[in-house]
């Protein structure tokens, strides 16, 4: 069990601003307690690449250094954008316009404006937020994954690495 009481989460540059500017400074992170689960357990596999903190921050982080135009990656950022947008939008949080907008930046941004971020998330202040993954959703049935969909912008560090 993680004994720092920590959760990490890999955004994007361009999430983190359309969350900034289009959703009050509301963010949302799917987490994990560990920043390289790998590290921690001695099970090969436990803890697949898609759920790894550290190996989604590096796996985008190589396609946009490589300016790749077919990313996997970042198509599915592109998409997670936008759908992320219809949620906010079902919910009255923003407009059909702003909705509209956030698609079009979603579809025509640079590959560069999907430079990774990672989000270190003291989980005291956020207690009551975090919701565990159902575990038809995780990566891996023996995943610890987590969820925070409305995480204040005041409440965890955005880095580099």
């Amino acid at each position: 069990m993680n004994s720092k009481r920590i959760y990490y989460s890999c955004s994007t540059w361009l999430s983190y601003q359309i969350c900034q500017h289009y959703y009050g400074q509301r963010h949302y992170a799917w987490c994990a307690p560990f920043f390289d689960a790998e590290s921690v357990f001695s099970l090969p596999n436990s803890i697949p690449p898609s759920s790894n903190p550290r190996a989604i921050y590096w796996s985008l982080k190589r396609d946009v250094d490589a300016g790749d135009l077919h990313s996997a990656k970042i198509a599915d950022v592109r998409d997670g954008i936008e759908h992320g947008a219809a949620i906010k939008r079902a919910a009255g949080i923003i407009t059909r316009s702003q909705y509209l907008q956030i698609k079009r930046i979603a579809r025509f941004a640079h590959v560069s404006d999907f430079v990774p971020l990672m989000f270190v998330i003291p989980l005291h202040p956020v207690t009551g937020r975090v919701k565990l993954v159902d575990i038809r959703n995780r990566a891996s049935s023996l995943s610890e994954e987590y969820i925070i969909t409305d995480l204040p912008r005041h409440l965890f560090d955005a880095i580099e690495l």
